[in-house]
C-alpha cells in the first residue's frame, strides 16, 4: 500500500490516505477503527522508509530493456551460448532451437515478474537484478552454466560499451538471486502446491499468508524468536537488507 500511494503521487492522482486504508479494510474485512489507525501508521512509515532508501528518486529502469540488450548481443550469443551447453530433458522436447530459447526467454520474462513482488531495487541495482532472474531462470531450467561465463561472453561483445556489467559485481547477484528466490519464488511455489491440493475449496486460501511470511523472514542467521524484540524497533525495508 505504501509503494501503491507513493506511485498515485508520482503520478498527480491524488487518493487521500484514508480512502486507501478504507478500501483495503473494507476488502479485508477490518471494521475496527484501531486497526485501521495501526494500518495506516505502518503504511506511512513504510513510505518513508522506501523515500528515505532510494534518496526520493523515484524513476526506475526496468529489467527488461536491459535483458533485451544483453540476450540480443551479437545475434543472440547468450542464448545460443545457453543451447550449445545445456543438457536436460525438458528443452530436449522441444524440435529446435528457436522453441527452446522461446521458452528461455518466457521463463526469465515470469521470474522478472514475480521480482516486482518485493522492492529488491532499494537494494540492487537493474542489471544485478536481472542477471539475477536469468540465473534463476536457468536452474528453474536445470541448465547448469555458470553466470561468470554469460557475462564474459556480454563483455567481450563490441556493444559492451552499451551494458554496465562489472564482473565484480558476482557477488551481489549471488546475493539477490539468493533473495527473490526465498523471499518470492518459495512462497509462489507454496501457494501453488496448496492450491492443486485444494482446487474445490480455493477461496479458503488466505492471500495474505504469501505477505506474512516474507515480513517474518529475516535475511540474517539468527532464528526469529532471537530477533523477534530487536525488530519491533527495526524498520521494514532494514529487516529485510543483507
Amino acid at each position: 500500500m505504501a509503494c501503491f500511494f507513493i506511485s498515485l503521487k508520482t503520478s498527480n492522482y491524488l487518493l487521500h490516505i484514508k480512502f486507501i486504508i478504507d478500501k483495503f479494510c473494507e476488502f479485508e474485512k477490518i471494521q475496527s477503527e484501531e486497526e485501521k489507525s495501526k494500518i495506516k501508521d505502518k503504511v506511512l512509515a513504510y513510505e518513508s522508509d522506501i523515500l528515505i532508501r532510494n534518496n526520493f528518486s523515484l524513476e526506475y529502469e526496468l529489467p527488461y530493456p536491459f535483458l533485451k540488450k544483453i540476450l540480443g548481443l551479437r545475434d543472440q550469443a547468450v542464448l545460443k551460448f545457453i543451447i550449445k551447453n545445456e543438457k536436460n530433458a525438458v528443452l530436449s522436447n522441444f524440435c529446435n532451437d528457436n522453441d527452446k530459447i522461446k521458452h528461455i526467454k518466457g521463463k526469465i520474462s515470469e521470474i522478472v515478474n514475480f521480482s516486482f513482488l518485493f522492492p529488491f531495487f532499494l537494494n540492487f541495482n537493474t542489471d544485478t537484478i536481472s542477471l539475477s532472474c536469468l540465473k534463476l531462470a536457468l536452474n528453474k531450467l536445470k541448465i547448469q552454466i555458470n553466470i561468470n561465463d554469460i557475462i564474459n561472453i556480454i563483455c567481450n561483445q563490441k556493444e559492451k560499451e552499451f551494458v554496465s556489467i562489472d564482473v565484480n559485481d558476482i557477488n551481489d547477484i549471488e546475493i539477490c538471486s539468493s533473495l527473490i528466490d526465498e523471499l518470492v519464488l518459495s512462497k509462489i511455489q507454496k501457494v501453488k502446491t496448496h492450491e492443486e491440493h485444494n482446487v474445490n475449496n480455493i477461496n479458503n486460501i488466505k492471500k495474505q499468508n504469501f505477505f506474512i511470511a516474507n515480513t517474518e523472514y529475516d535475511i540474517g542467521t539468527k532464528p526469529k524468536s532471537e530477533t523477534k524484540e530487536k525488530s519491533k524497533n527495526e524498520t521494514f525495508l532494514k529487516k529485510k537488507r543483507k
